[in-house]
């Protein structure tokens, strides 16, 4: 019985992906994990793996097209098994701009989140092969890297990546477009155009379109501001035993490369298992209580931020949070994150320790209602049993959207993620 695969969801907030390239020929033999297709997203560009195992019958989306998240685009079946598009539509490789919106109507029964399904199909059509991957498709590169290179007519396969794995970011682009021996562009220059005259002010510039991801992030965030009012609580915290913790562990093959944001994610854990009501959020006009704990770690990439989630947290050990978001993390930032490393955040930790700051405000992630800033650990005076002593302090400041988090609440979490922390035998448990 042939299967339709549908495009998943592979981020909370994608609708729709373009297909880069297929990995995959129609009348391939196709084995559960194997890799069916390269997907670009408002996030990344990210694979799409199968779940089914038989033969790829048709590609109904080819390279270069784009279709939503639910949409059909491909059909694994038996060899020689015949295939046509329900309700008479017609296979997306005959007629791109209608393959979305005419996508099967036919109840399936799901495999996985948003992914795929079994489904009865009547015989006759032949399937349509896909256009081949153009050589650029198959280059790995970032969808910024690609929009450029799309404006300024540059071939990526002629262009040498300097990001992660060899991918193909912006200033590659902006060293191609240079001619032999000029220095590295900072900007795009304006045609040359007369002085302003003092009355009108401003001055020359250039514009750049918007990355995808940019154009996400920028929607998300005013979506976010405008419908969730947003309440601040703050505290500081002593990380003299957390360090000790971390100085402890970190000689541990196990403890491979832990951080301190590994014991603030296992802290956060904590905290929630102890005030439960900072993981909510207000869906559909009504309080959502998500069944789980999945943490998401902000995280900057070329392009903008990618928040790759730890899923029910508070249910690893700490070497497995290690683990777990090490892995995650270094997905993200090489431009590879896995299909469910993007979804299902329940609550999310910004932390920019790293970059000096002292304190900040962080903006809580739409579909959510908590988010924490985590600031940089400073060697600060403090009063301890009528002494002063100098102390490593860390400030933090949870953002929840006041509707249904008040700061009783966020006030409960931070006493205990404070706790966790203070007193770190309690993140080994």
């Amino acid at each position: 019985m042939a299967a339709e695969i549908k495009m998943p969801q592979l981020s909370d907030t994608m609708y729709s992906g373009k297909i880069l390239t297929w990995h995959k020929k129609e009348g391939d033999q196709i084995s559960r994990g194997d890799i069916l297709a390269e997907v670009e997203t408002d996030k990344a560009n990210l694979e799409i793996e199968s779940f089914q195992q038989g033969t790829l019958l048709q590609i109904k989306i080819p390279a270069g097209t784009s279709a939503n998240v639910g949409d059909v685009i491909a059909v694994v079946g038996a060899p020689g098994e015949k295939v046509e598009a329900s309700n008479g539509a017609k296979p997306a490789a005959e007629d791109k701009s209608e393959a979305p919106a005419q996508a099967s109507q036919t109840q399936i029964q799901p495999r996985t989140e948003a992914s795929t399904g079994n489904l009865q199909l009547v015989p006759p059509k032949a399937a349509q092969p896909a256009p081949p991957a153009s050589h650029s498709d198959r280059v790995k590169a970032s969808p910024l890297a690609r929009k450029i290179a799309e404006q300024r007519n540059i071939e990526l396969s002629n262009v040498q990546g300097s990001g992660p794995n060899g991918r193909i970011i912006k200033k590659d682009l902006d060293r191609a477009a240079a001619p032999a021996g000029e220095a590295e562009p900072s900007y795009t220059p304006s045609p040359p155009r007369a002085a302003p005259s003092p009355a009108a002010g401003g001055s020359a510039g250039s514009l750049t379109p918007l990355s995808k991801m940019r154009e996400t992030i920028a929607r998300r965030m005013q979506e976010s501001v405008t419908q969730s009012p947003h309440f601040y609580v703050s505290t500081s915290v002593d990380m003299t035993q957390a360090k000790k913790l971390r100085e402890a562990l970190k000689e541990r093959s196990e403890y491979k490369g832990i951080s301190i944001n590994h014991l603030v994610i296992k802290a956060v854990a904590y905290g929630i298992e102890k005030e439960p009501r900072v993981n909510n959020a207000v869906k559909e006009n009504q309080l959502f209580e998500p069944a789980q704990i999945n943490i998401g770690v902000i995280t900057a990439i070329e392009d903008g931020l990618l928040i790759p989630v730890i899923k029910e947290a508070n249910t690893l050990s700490l070497k497995d949070v290690v683990f777990e978001a090490r892995a995650a993390v270094e997905r993200a930032r090489a431009g590879r994150p896995n299909a469910s490393d993007l979804t299902g955040g329940t609550f999310s930790i910004s932390n920019m320790g790293m970059f000096d700051v002292e304190s900040f405000t962080a903006i809580i992630n739409p579909g959510q209602g908590s988010v924490l800033a985590v600031s940089s650990i400073k060697e600060q005076p403090v009063a301890v049993n009528g002494q002063v002593l100098i102390a490593p302090i860390m400030k933090v400041t949870i953002s929840v959207d006041h509707r249904i988090i008040d700061g009783v609440m966020a006030g409960n979490f931070l006493k205990y993620f404070k706790e966790a922390l203070e007193t770190p035998a309690l993140l080994m448990v």
